[in-house]
């Protein structure tokens, strides 16, 4: 099946089993979207039906517990390779962090190809306190695609359900999986791929609306999203240019989605989490943000990254939180060269202060583009 051309995330003009005018059906959909029952994925009832995708730098524990606080259903860590936790290298093992004590259900997300090693990793992930794990299927990078993981494995259905049926046999909390539409236009194969996925005992999952030769370009297809909805009985959720609340709320309601992940959108803006949580859990809309609290938002993170990793390492991890933030301001060009300088607690003191005292810019605040391999 050729893809037809992309469409975005407009589900009011043409969701499934509507006929009715985008005008008429908005209002009804809306009301539904406040009474769908709590998200299950398996035996776990969600709070939200906003999840957060693995981010690869950027979904470490103090990102994943600010996100939480600001109401997401299911937090995830960042994509692990599965051979390296089979193995107990601690590099990769520290990215498995649940010590937190988290109001929502916390996954690992992990990557790889062989059934016997994945099935191993994901009983280390539970072991360390995952109440998920999650398979990346999705990702487009050359180093993992080239050895055969990723949106590569996903390339082989039958592979790709071994490898699932391997993990689902080996630990007792849901199995999922992230998968992007195909590997390209002309292999579309997401549908059939959920399915299999379902007959082995995958509980849920998150398609993001490109192919892997897309990457990150053009615009996520929700209609092809809303094609896998219709073929399994697990929950589906829907992934790619998620900013549009409106249209987000229109998606779970009309049924194209059981809910969403949020991935670039929220990057210098978390708040996000919260306006999206608000939407689709009926409690109308949430205004954004003034200035001067979102730069005390990401004081908030970055005194939480000090906390977790020590001041040093904190502010070099930090930095592009931090000129995310101050992109956000007048006069940015001036102050992102003292970025670079960060080495204390003091001149990041500074930096937001001479970043609050100018304001924010006229066009409003800047939206960062991530294309890393979070699928």
């Amino acid at each position: 099946m050729v893809l037809a051309r992309s469409r975005t995330l407009h589900p009011a003009d043409s969701a499934p089993n509507q006929r009715e005018s985008p005008g008429a059906a908005a209002p009804r959909l809306r009301e539904r979207a406040a009474t769908l029952p709590p998200l299950r994925i398996g035996d776990l009832e969600l709070r939200s039906r906003v999840l957060i995708a693995p981010m690869a730098g950027i979904t470490d524990a103090p990102f994943r517990a600010l996100a939480a606080e600001m109401g997401a259903g299911l937090v995830t860590t960042e994509m692990v390779a599965a051979e390296a936790v089979a193995r107990s290298v601690e590099a990769s093992l520290r990215l498995l962090d649940f010590r937190q004590q988290l109001p929502c259900p916390v996954g690992a997300q992990l990557v790889g190809y062989d059934p016997e090693v994945m099935a191993e990793a994901a009983r280390v992930c539970v072991a360390r306190g995952a109440t998920v794990v999650d398979v990346n299927l999705g990702c487009p990078v050359r180093k993992v695609v080239g050895l055969g993981s990723g949106a590569a494995l996903a390339r082989d259905t039958a592979a790709t359900s071994r490898v699932l049926a391997a993990m689902v046999a080996a630990v007792d909390v849901p199995v999922t999986a992230k998968m992007r539409l195909g590997w390209d236009v002309q292999s579309i194969n997401a549908p059939e791929l959920a399915r299999s996925l379902q007959g082995v005992g995958v509980r849920a999952v998150t398609v993001h609306g490109r192919t892997r030769c897309q990457g990150y370009s053009g615009l996520a297809d929700w209609e092809e999203i809303a094609r896998v909805r219709r073929a399994v009985g697990i929950p589906v959720i829907g992934s790619g240019d998620v900013g549009d609340l409106d249209a987000v709320e229109l998606a779970v309601a009309s049924g194209w989605v059981d809910g969403i992940v949020l991935a670039r959108g929220m990057l210098g803006n978390l708040w996000l989490v919260r306006q999206a949580v608000a939407r689709l859990g009926g409690e109308g809309e949430v205004a954004d943000l003034p200035f001067a609290e979102r730069i005390a938002l990401s004081r908030r993170h970055l005194d939480a990254l000090v906390d977790y990793y020590g001041e040093q390492r904190a502010l070099r991890i930090g930095r592009k939180y931090v000129a995310w933030t101050i992109k956000g301001c007048a006069g940015a060009a001036r102050l992102r060269a003292m970025v670079q300088d960060l080495d204390s607690r003091d001149r990041l003191d500074r930096l937001f202060d001479l970043a609050l005292a100018a304001g924010e810019r006229p066009e409003g605040p800047y939206r960062p583009v991530f294309t890393s391999g979070e699928g």
